[in-house]
């Protein structure tokens, strides 16, 4: 029995092609779109942390008064700006960040006769949520890669003249 050309088995030289698409797929899934959305994550904290700095500079040299006020600069301009500028708006974030300021004496006394008492700190807590840049769908429950991120950073600083805190 003789047979033709169209009845010749083929060869197996072209079955690994076929094993492209699917590696692909994992690479891409499994390991591109998380590294990036890592790398998405610290620039979130590094926007954050930018954020919460601008407003403890503005806090601590602001009287208490003018700070606290919710259409103020510390609680509303600076993330309105922060927001329309580069590195705030380069992470997606939700609306609003939420500003937290709270006033506290310094916890030690100062050392030496002419040290005066009334050391205040101001402390800034600044929260915002962020949206993952590549929402991968079977990671619904993990933040920063399938579901919102929320990053709070505090810090304090002592303030810059203590009359400012009647005012």
């Amino acid at each position: 029995m003789r047979l033709g050309r169209s009845a010749k088995l083929r060869s197996g030289r072209g079955a690994t092609i076929s094993e492209v698409g699917p590696a692909l797929f994992l690479i891409f899934v499994c390991g591109l779109l998380p590294a990036i959305d890592a790398l998405f994550i610290g620039l979130d904290y590094a926007s954050t942390y930018t954020l919460n700095e601008l407003q403890l500079r503005e806090a601590q040299k602001s009287p208490k008064s003018q700070a606290l006020k919710l259409d103020g600069p510390v609680v509303q301009t600076i993330p309105q700006q922060w927001k329309a500028g580069l590195i705030g708006g380069f992470v997606p974030s939700e609306p609003n960040p939420q500003t937290n300021i709270a006033y506290s004496p310094v916890p030690w006394q100062p050392v030496g006769a002419n040290q005066t008492l009334n050391f205040w700190f101001v402390t800034i807590t600044s929260t915002v949520t962020y949206r993952p840049f590549f929402v991968i769908p079977f990671l619904n429950g993990v933040p920063g890669l399938g579901a919102p991120l929320t990053i709070t950073v505090t810090n304090r600083r002592p303030m810059e003249n203590n009359r400012f805190l009647n005012e």
